[in-house]
């Protein structure tokens, strides 16, 4: 999935338990002449618990000069998640964007 960015993103999106993906989300709109200095993932399910060990597969996120690619897993079946991603800027004010993927699990049914 490739998501084009240039203010706070919400994209709600379905995903069975099994599942993993790679999201490339594109925020050189948003950087201008800037680059990515640092990004920072966290994950909530529905109640707000930390969800990251279930949902993110964090040796497998990368990110270039404009793009993050966080790696993603559906988690467990009935619960909804939102990964934030955090990204900083190399400007000289050390700019900050937050960006949000939302899905729900759902078990296919057969």
């Amino acid at each position: 999935m490739t998501i084009k960015i240039d203010a706070v993103g919400l994209v709600p999106y379905e995903l069975a338990p099994g599942d993993e993906m790679q999201v490339t989300i594109d925020i050189s709109d948003w950087l201008g002449t800037d680059e990515i200095a640092s990004v920072a993932y966290t994950a909530v399910d529905g109640d707000g618990v930390d969800a990251a060990a279930a949902v993110l597969v964090t040796a497998k996120h990368t990110n270039t000069a404009t793009v993050v690619k966080p790696f993603i897993k559906g988690g467990v079946d009935g619960e909804s998640y939102v990964v934030k991603c955090l990204v900083t800027s190399d400007a000289a004010n050390a700019d900050k964007k937050a960006f949000y993927i939302k899905w729900d699990c759902r078990e296919e049914a057969s």
